[in-house]
């Protein structure tokens, strides 16, 4: 059997996408399977826009649900810090951009984009901001100019294309939005519906397992 890989599509804005975060530790800790993310850029190209009141309005009601369902948790920082100042870039594009370029240095993208989810969620810090990425970067052991240069060079010649491959994927898919999961297992995709696995990441690895073990037999 070759190698499992997970596929993960999410955005690093996107709420339902941070709270999907135990889903995603639960997996990491399966020998042997590769996590594979792939950023649809939520907020990239022309729907990049900044913080305002009407972007709050629209996610807080969600945020609420998240915390209900995940137990995830929207810090103090987040709350009556970036979502207040409205001098907040959201675009999606750079902290993609982050995760690919630790992906290509060494696997790490799953853990850059984690980080990044917390830097966001938890610790109330603009993720698009390239000094925030090059703070996280070099926290995770990278050399940070080396980073931040590789990050622009991603941002001019790989996350557009990047981008439309992962909402094609989405479409191939029949997944009608993110977070999304799909197990691939000797070329073949099995979709993880979100809803049965949301609030229970021991119940998705156990799936996920089952589906390899079955494959194995």
């Amino acid at each position: 059997m070759q190698s499992p890989v997970l596929h993960y599509l999410y955005d690093p804005f996107c709420g339902w996408c941070y709270g999907a975060a135990p889903m995603v530790s639960a997996a990491q800790q399966i020998p042997d399977l590769k996590i594979r993310a792939h950023g649809v850029g939520l907020l990239s190209g022309d729907k990049v826009q900044m913080m305002s009141p009407e972007w709050v309005d629209f996610v807080r009601p969600h945020e609420a649900r998240i915390r209900a369902f995940s137990k995830q948790q929207f810090g103090d920082a987040y709350v009556h810090g970036v979502q207040e100042h409205q001098d907040v870039l959201l675009d999606s594009s750079p902290p993609i951009a982050a995760m690919l370029v630790a992906e290509e240095f060494d696997a790490r993208g799953v853990v850059m984009l984690k980080r990044l989810q917390t830097a966001y969620y938890q610790e109330g810090r603009a993720i698009a901001d390239r000094a925030v990425i090059g703070e996280l970067s070099e926290e995770l052991g990278y050399e940070r100019d080396a980073f931040l240069n590789r990050l622009e060079a991603m941002l001019t010649s790989n996350v557009i294309s990047h981008i439309a491959l992962s909402n094609d994927m989405l479409k191939a898919l029949n997944m009608r939005g993110f977070p999304a999961f799909a197990l691939e297992i000797d070329g073949e995709l099995h979709n993880m519906p979100l809803g049965r696995y949301f609030s229970r990441p021991a119940f998705f690895k156990q799936e996920i397992e089952a589906l390899l073990d079955g494959h194995r037999a």
